[in-house]
């Protein structure tokens, strides 16, 4: 076979082990979730008027607990007051409410949410952790199929602001754990906080943002998990906004060794094709 093409296609075939790399967070957009009509409509008819846009899912709704395939959100000790809410669209999350235990209160995101993440494709479905120190919750997911020792990248979206019914925050962040290893974004700061004389105002949305970590997987199964923290308490409340949640394996060093030796392999062939030939 000519030098060339062995050259390309050895070039190309690590390249693209290195790229193709899966994701092992199961429903990391959050587009698949485990509603049925009877919940929605039972909802929907002892609160007649509200426009259903979302639904709180850390199980202290009846019916609603295990709404988003393969997450869960833990409300056990200090997390008892836990809320998380689940939005199906970005386009739709300020035309209504989340179904919850605080009916009619607004729970949707405030004036100034742009939409869905850069990862909003399709459905468009995000979370919505709550910030409150006294109203926070890990919103989670056991990972399975690492493998001891190798490196993984965590990337997701995030954004601060508030819900509509609340304003005057004063900071909000996400925070995680993956195993025994934490994270934590950036904190934004509003700048409409209780105590200033904009505080009635809609709070900031910080827009939506990638953020990426390495970690290194010490077990086989590793739980991830997400936790909003902001201030101040009393159930403003800050929140965090969460979606496009991926982890991947990180290429070994010799995988990229083997690329750019394909790749040096086709420039050497390539030279030695365009050389001229003597004349006689």
């Amino acid at each position: 076979m000519n030098k060339i093409i062995v050259s390309t296609l050895a070039a190309l075939a690590v390249a693209g082990s290195a790229n193709a790399a899966t994701n092992l967070v199961k429903n990391g957009s959050f587009e698949q979730n485990n509603l049925t009509a009877t919940s929605l409509n039972g909802f929907k008819a002892a609160h007649p008027g509200i426009n259903v846009v979302g639904v709180q899912v850390d199980g202290h709704l009846p019916g609603f607990g295990n709404t988003v395939t393969d997450w869960s959100s833990d409300i056990t000790g200090p997390y008892s007051a836990g809320y998380n809410l689940y939005f199906f669209d970005g386009d739709t999350a300020k035309s209504g409410d989340a179904a919850s235990i605080y009916p009619g209160e607004q729970q949707r995101p405030n004036a100034n949410f742009t939409g869905d993440s850069p990862d909003g494709e399709g459905v468009g479905a995000f979370m919505v952790l709550d910030a409150d120190p006294s109203y926070t919750a890990p919103f989670q997911q056991s990972v399975a199929g690492l493998t001891v020792g190798q490196q993984y990248k965590l990337q997701f979206y995030w954004a601060a602001g508030e819900l509509s019914n609340r304003t005057g925050y004063q900071t909000s962040q996400l925070t995680g754990k993956f195993g025994t290893d934490t994270f934590a974004t950036e904190i934004f700061s509003n700048s409409h906080p209780i105590g200033s004389p904009t505080s009635n105002l809609p709070g900031d949305f910080s827009g939506w943002r990638l953020r990426s970590f390495n970690f290194t997987a010490t077990s086989t199964s590793q739980l991830l998990s997400f936790l909003a923290e902001g201030t101040p308490s009393g159930n403003l409340p800050p929140v965090a906004f969460l979606d496009g949640v991926s982890l991947t394996a990180v290429p070994e060093p010799q995988t990229w060794a083997l690329m750019l030796l394909g790749f040096g392999g086709l420039g050497v062939a390539i030279r030695q094709r365009r050389k001229p030939v003597a004349s006689a």
